[in-house]
């Protein structure tokens, strides 16, 4: 049967499937490697597959950025901005943006604040792990609120750490794919990733 998966693959459709559930478990490439009997260079290339087809449902999703081209280059930014619109948290790579920036984003008055914040509502730099909130995130004893861009950024965070180390050019992915996880959590992750990469779920 043609694999519809990954051009050129040789693995049978019901292989694939497997790698998908597991991939919706969220195991590793080292840890689907193992289970499946699959190398981990292949692994790796469907699992890759999988991410840029879910940055690209994101993407389209996006409420306020234009999202890429299919082909596009993935941007290999460590800052993106977070954004709550109608109950999900949309992502979005600042690939201009860079520390110094970063830093006056704590020196804008209100009405700059207020500018940027209906848009974005918060900033993150990856490389250090710091989140920076452009709306009004602190309470009378200026202290963090704990809301859904603090929730999400929590589990991004610890769901990218256990990777012990991301490279760069993968990071988008990686980001894209915790959005899509956290704006799904009550859905059928299995078959919304089948439905992405064009399989139909197993009755």
């Amino acid at each position: 049967m043609k694999n519809r998966m990954l051009k050129g693959a040789h693995l049978t459709e019901r292989k694939c499937r497997e790698i998908v559930y597991l991939f919706c478990e969220d195991l590793t490439a080292t840890q689907i490697s193992h289970i499946t009997g699959v190398s981990r260079i292949t692994i790796n290339a469907y699992l890759k597959m999988i991410r840029r087809k879910i940055a690209s449902s994101c993407e389209k999703e996006h409420p306020f950025f234009p999202h890429r081209n299919d082909n596009s280059n993935i941007p290999s930014s460590v800052f993106f901005a977070f954004s709550k619109w109608n109950n999900h948290i949309y992502t979005s790579a600042l690939e201009s943006m860079n520390r110094d920036q970063i830093s006056d984003l704590n020196k804008m008055d209100p009405e700059q604040m207020k500018e940027k914040s209906s848009l974005m509502q918060a900033v993150v730099d990856i490389s250090n792990w710091k989140i920076y909130r452009l709306d009004q995130s602190a309470n009378g004893n200026g202290r963090a609120v704990m809301d859904e861009i603090s929730g999400f950024w929590g589990l991004t965070k610890n769901r990218l750490l256990k990777f012990r180390g991301l490279n760069r050019n993968t990071i988008y992915l990686h980001i894209k794919e915790c959005e899509f996880r956290y704006n799904y959590r009550n859905e059928d992750m299995n078959s919304l990733i089948l439905q992405l990469i064009n399989l139909r779920p197993a009755d």
